[in-house]
């Protein structure tokens, strides 16, 4: 089985079509079935259930996707370790981030970066804290900033700062001025929180257990620029890190008491090589912090 058979197969599993898989890889598509014939003959076994134009991938299919990815990925880092003897000129790295830290806190870092790396391509992308970890372990990532602890043993989580958690209200709540607030009146102001699968939620949603407060919530969103903006020009209120007030105009923070912190780490996969790019991007982002 050769690296095409692997780009191949994975291209077609992304896209559940062969016809769009080959547009992508620039081959026919008769090409790229014969090709995912021999790694099926290979495998014994097949690797996609075909129904007309629609192809998805068989249990074995499954299974064999991790391996695949992780295989290219290791592949990748050979190349990136090749790549540091042009003195990073070259190479590229994808990581995955917070929302609120790729909105608020990368740009600038990201900026600086290019300017002393421009040869270097960098790929962001944000999504929750469980998926950064889904993603690294996957091989689909280089690295990722997440809310520390990782749920896993095989991700290393170093601490790059703590936070403390806070009201935020607007400039028309009543509780702008307020020098602190116990958590247990929390159930006396309308909350907009985070869903459910957020990390950041379940931590709030634990620390108002531990406490016994049943918050009064009336919206959850998926997103935290829509939750600040709707806090903004509401009567509302969240429950988030306290610096966001220094990046959005019209907000203000209420300390809880007791204070709650939460940290942001960087994430890599245990055991991983992490390229001479990888490694000058991590640095670039802790000294800022």
């Amino acid at each position: 089985m050769e690296l095409r058979h692997l780009r191949y197969f994975l291209a077609a599993a992304q896209s559940e079509s062969f016809t769009r898989a080959a547009d992508v890889l620039h081959i026919t598509q008769p090409t790229l079935s014969h090709q995912i014939k021999q790694i099926e003959d290979q495998l014994g076994m097949p690797l996609f259930d075909r129904v007309g134009r629609i192809v998805k991938l068989t249990t074995a299919g499954e299974v064999f996707t991790g391996y695949a990815k992780r295989a290219l990925q290791e592949v990748d880092s050979g190349m990136d370790a090749l790549h540091e003897l042009n003195n990073l000129r070259h190479g590229k790295l994808t990581l995955g981030v917070l929302s609120s830290f790729g909105t608020f806190r990368l740009p600038q870092i990201l900026g600086d970066f290019n300017s002393t790396y421009p040869g270097i391509k960098v790929t962001l992308l944000r999504m929750r804290s469980g998926e950064i970890e889904k993603r690294l372990l996957d091989g689909e990532l280089n690295f990722g900033v997440a809310y520390a602890p990782s749920g896993t043993d095989q991700i290393d989580a170093q601490p790059l700062f703590s936070e403390p958690l806070a009201l935020l209200v607007g400039d028309r709540h009543p509780l702008v001025g307020c020098p602190g607030l116990p958590l247990s009146t929390l159930t006396k102001h309308g909350l907009i929180l985070l869903t459910a699968e957020y990390n950041s939620r379940k931590m709030i949603d634990a620390m108002l257990f531990a406490n016994g407060v049943t918050p009064h919530i009336v919206m959850e969103m998926n997103a935290i620029e829509p939750i600040l903006a709707t806090v903004r020009y509401s009567n509302l209120a969240t429950i988030l890190s306290a610096n966001f007030i220094h990046e959005t105009p019209g907000l203000h923070q209420v300390p809880l008491t007791p204070t709650v912190t939460h940290t942001v780490a960087i994430f890599t996969r245990r055991d991983s090589y992490l390229s001479a790019a990888v490694r000058a991007l991590i640095e670039t982002i802790r000294g800022r912090f």
